[in-house]
């Protein structure tokens, strides 16, 4: 893709202020006190260990970093943000809540693995002849997420998994925390 045009069309989605807005300072510096407060609450409470809360201190403080890939199979080549955040206060955090959800993750009845998963799906699909067939394109789906309701979806599964205490020493309360 032309630089300039890469340029043009990424102003232009940061210029959506709907979803992006400019902060007039980077909250790194609170976030980090914030989590590094957790953190502590949580080694006390003996809900961590010590290594565990050495892993977790956010050491590094990179600002996450956005780039943006280009839709090439849409009209005009739309670009998807991609935020890396690599070495960022909340990297070592996020992976380690990720390894406690990952076993839950496709136990769903609504889950799909990707669009060959989807088209092997709709074989069994049957639309009648007074139905129709609709399908909707989400645009920026993370950014559009309502975050609470990304917490209610999350709290369910964790409520019921029998497994969690194999896991993580962590309760739900600790973990939507």
């Amino acid at each position: 893709m032309d630089k300039e045009d890469y340029e043009l069309k990424v102003k232009e989605m940061l210029d959506d202020k709907i979803t992006y807005k400019v902060l007039k300072s980077d909250p790194s510096p609170k976030y980090k006190k914030e989590l590094v407060g957790k953190l502590s609450r949580l080694k006390q409470e003996g809900k961590i260990t010590q290594a565990d809360y050495d892993w977790l201190y956010p050491t590094a403080e990179n600002v996450p970093r956005m780039y943006c890939t280009p839709k090439i199979h849409k009209t005009g080549n739309p670009l998807r943000p991609v935020v890396d955040y690599t070495g960022s206060i909340g990297y070592r955090t996020s992976r380690a809540l990720a390894d406690i959800l990952a076993p839950l993750v496709g136990k769903s009845d609504h889950h799909l693995n990707n669009s060959k998963h989807l088209a092997k799906e709709m074989i069994f699909v049957m639309v009648e002849e007074d139905e129709m067939f609709i399908f909707h394109d989400v645009v920026s789906l993370f950014t559009n997420t309502p975050i609470h309701l990304v917490l209610q979806v999350i709290r369910e599964p964790l409520e019921g998994d029998t497994e969690l205490h194999t896991r993580t020493r962590l309760t739900v309360e600790y973990i939507m925390d």
